[in-house]
């Protein structure tokens, strides 16, 4: 893609790899990016810690959809990485179904792999999107109270 945004350090470079491997679905792929004992999180879902909950996250999520990234603008300063993307959430229930889903994500890097990514997002629009629910129904698992009208 033309638009695709220009990577000006190594770091860049395989971030902006690693998010068109999301594609493929590729959850072995995907855990080779990560250093042993990374962290990732999609705010406000709990992080997980460690390549296994990584990749049990991972699994469930493309159990559910596919995913196709693209990424609008990348940033850095130091190991610290900013992207600011449209996730396309594909539903796996029904593939006519595709969410675009504004995310803005920071990873940090050593040595060039990821030893922490955080995306932030707004939940509701997937779940809402993709006629999934995402978010734990415990609510204490998130931190996050939720009140019956929120939960509808």
């Amino acid at each position: 893609m033309s638009d695709m945004p220009i990577a000006y350090s190594d770091d860049e470079t395989m971030v902006l790899e690693f998010l068109d491997h999301w594609e493929g679905c590729n959850i072995d792929v995907l855990l080779g990016y990560f250093a042993e004992g990374a962290s990732y999180i999609d705010m406000p879902l709990p992080p997980r810690h460690g390549k296994d909950q990584i990749r049990i996250y991972l699994d469930t999520v493309f159990s559910a959809f596919s995913v196709r990234i693209e990424t609008l603008n990348i940033a850095s300063r130091d190991s610290v990485i900013f992207t600011e993307r449209v996730d396309y959430l594909q539903s796996n229930a029904d593939p006519s179904v595709v969410v675009p889903l504004p995310v803005t994500g920071v990873m940090e890097v050593r040595d060039g792999k990821i030893v922490a990514w955080r995306d932030y997002l707004d939940l509701r629009t997937a779940e809402e999107g993709l006629g999934i629910a995402i978010r734990p129904a415990d609510a204490a698992m998130t931190g996050i109270a939720r009140t019956q009208e929120q939960a509808t």
